[in-house]
């Protein structure tokens, strides 16, 4: 897309593996980035196939496995792979290695979001012990509870000590026995803590507002509130579109994954992710097929029918025939 910035990229010869559905692929990359690599192969995979790859990147003796889309094939030649929720601790292992291979400082190369990215309007932190309860799914479907205690609170989740090691991604219920107020909540982040058998996560809280609640300062960064502009409704039409979702979350990291539309209509769409985002969150919501993007704003969430995903209402911020398609008028209520 014309204007993109490029990300870090080194030479890098070795063999990937990649796995989508039932076809597979073995290839090998020249170079790698970030972003995702280029595998070169004469078994390739259709444009939006979404694979799990896996390599290695030397020093280290133990291979990434990541998950990724095909943005871009030569059918029989290669194919590019971007790559999608790319963990920290791989992101990580990635950027030392362009690091050592051009010089280039680590960190930089780390947290720079691409030229564009969304900045969601962020909420004062402010330290505060607050004991609350995570309940939660293991792997297996059996329930699981503990007791944890925040270090650093916003308006939109905070930063917890706990005993469990959850996943980015994860939901989980957080309750606040001080308040009596819950919400259903997303694992932004899991890193060791200070304190020997600890780990701190991120939580962000999807669909409640300040379940602390404290009065916290001014959102940082925030500017007036850009005024709702009064429009037609249109029809909602049943169309499965593969989307990718861009934002920042609650910690100011850069998230990407993939995504697909239930149901679509002029100024927006129903979608299925396998993250769930905050009511109010910034976004861009790109789609690889058309080529196209739009800066969005999640109005709704809710649990999908699929374990594991999260339906959310996104609406268009100034998109206009995002979707191409002729839709009759509907002067019925918004998407939902």
């Amino acid at each position: 897309m014309a204007g993109k910035r490029k990300t870090p990229r080194a030479p890098l010869l070795t063999q990937v593996e990649a796995q989508g559905g039932q076809a597979g692929t073995l290839g090998r990359t020249s170079d790698i980035s970030v972003g995702g690599l280029l595998i070169e192969t004469p078994d390739t995979l259709e444009i939006g196939a979404t694979v799990v790859v896996r390599f290695f990147v030397p020093p280290e003796k133990t291979p990434i496995e990541a998950a990724g889309r095909v943005v871009r094939c030569e059918p029989g030649k290669c194919m590019a792979v971007a790559f999608l929720g790319l963990p920290d601790a791989h992101r990580r292992r990635i950027v030392d290695y362009i690091q050592k291979i051009q010089g280039e400082p680590a960190e930089t190369a780390l947290l720079e979001a691409p030229a564009g990215t969304p900045r969601q309007r962020r909420s004062a932190r402010i330290p505060r012990r607050v004991a609350v309860v995570l309940s939660w799914q293991d792997e297996t479907g059996r329930p699981k509870q503990e007791a944890a205690e925040t270090q650093l609170l916003s308006r939109y989740g905070a930063q917890v000590l706990a005993f469990s090691e959850l996943k980015a991604g994860q939901l989980v219920r957080m309750s606040v026995p001080d308040t009596g107020k819950e919400g259903l909540s997303r694992i932004v982040y899991s890193a060791a803590a200070e304190v020997p058998g600890r780990v701190e996560v991120g939580v962000e809280v999807v669909g409640a507002d300040n379940v602390w609640g404290i009065t916290f300062p001014p959102d940082q960064q925030q500017g007036p509130e850009t005024p709702k502009v009064a429009r037609r409704r249109s029809a909602r039409l049943p169309r499965q579109i593969d989307v990718v979702l861009n934002w920042v979350d609650e910690m100011g990291r850069v998230r990407e994954e993939a995504a697909q539309t239930q149901m679509v209509s002029q100024h927006g769409a129903a979608v299925t992710a396998p993250a769930a985002l905050a009511v109010r969150q910034h976004m861009r919501l790109r789609v690889p097929e058309m080529s196209r993007e739009a800066e969005s704003h999640v109005v709704w969430v809710k649990p999908g029918e699929i374990p594991g995903r999260t339906d959310l209402g996104v609406e268009f911020l100034q998109a206009e025939d995002f979707w191409g398609i002729d839709f009759p008028p509907d002067p019925g209520a918004p998407l939902k």
